[in-house]
């Protein structure tokens, strides 16, 4: 006996409210946009930017992460993170515009964790966008 759409997304709901873990949190399909990844959480509705596997693949083992701007809002296309490596320096720039709520300061402060954890956890910034 097969489920219905409506039967699955039942259970599905029925399991959310019991555990407390909506499925939309499991679902990470980040889009991808010149060496960053970018994602919109569905339960706070704001973006989280990452590095892509191949982008870090490019740099190497990442020595030094430096965000070029203070300012707490972004465009599209500004520069958003500047990483060194021990094959490369790259300036990774912005995929969205909006209001930076937070950078990641643990990957500045520790760089090289930025390849010991998966792509969720080694997000650089979280923004809301315009």
């Amino acid at each position: 006996m097969t489920n219905s759409p409506q039967q699955t997304g039942f259970w599905a709901k029925l399991k959310s409210f019991f555990t407390g873990h909506s499925s939309r949190s499991a679902a990470f399909e980040p889009t991808e946009k010149e060496g960053v990844w970018y994602w919109k959480n569905p339960d706070s509705g704001n973006t989280l930017v990452g590095l892509t596997k191949f982008a870090y693949q490019d740099i190497g083992n990442i020595t030094f992460v430096d965000y070029p701007t203070a300012e707490d809002s972004i465009e599209t296309d500004d520069d958003l993170v500047e990483l060194e490596g021990d094959k490369a320096v790259e300036n990774l720039k912005a995929p969205v515009s909006g209001h930076i709520v937070k950078r990641n300061q643990d990957l500045i402060d520790n760089p090289e964790k930025i390849s010991e954890q998966s792509d969720r956890d080694n997000w650089l910034m979280e923004i809301t966008e315009n």
